[in-house]
């Protein structure tokens, strides 16, 4: 059995506080995307990089493990799963430029 980890307890509840400041407001409140920065920008001015990368892996394994439940549904690995969910919709589209008029000489 292992003793206490605070640093790995302060990654977790940073990981958990970006979460649910995440999940507090909807998907295009700027608020939404600010508040998780700010967790992470506190993270690192106390606890240093090596911190970030426990924050990164710490929120890669919550990541895996949300979309474990419902790719045992769809009978898919988690990965096909979570690749469709962050690639729901299809590249944007862009209309060619239309084609140039030519140029007419006015003077003659």
């Amino acid at each position: 059995m292992t003793g206490p980890d605070p640093a790995g307890d302060v990654v977790r509840q940073a990981a958990q506080d970006a979460v649910q400041a995440l999940l507090r407001h909807p998907w295009d409140d700027p608020r939404g995307s600010n508040e998780p920065r700010e967790v992470t920008a506190r993270l690192a001015h106390h606890h240093g990089g090596a911190a970030m990368l426990g924050l990164a892996e710490e929120l890669a394994v919550d990541l895996a493990e949300a979309f474990t439940a419902p790719a045992a549904v769809e009978h898919v690995d988690p990965l096909v799963l979570a690749d469709r969910w962050f690639h729901d919709h299809p590249p944007p589209s862009f209309d060619p430029a239309p084609p140039a008029s030519p140029v007419v000489d006015q003077d003659g």
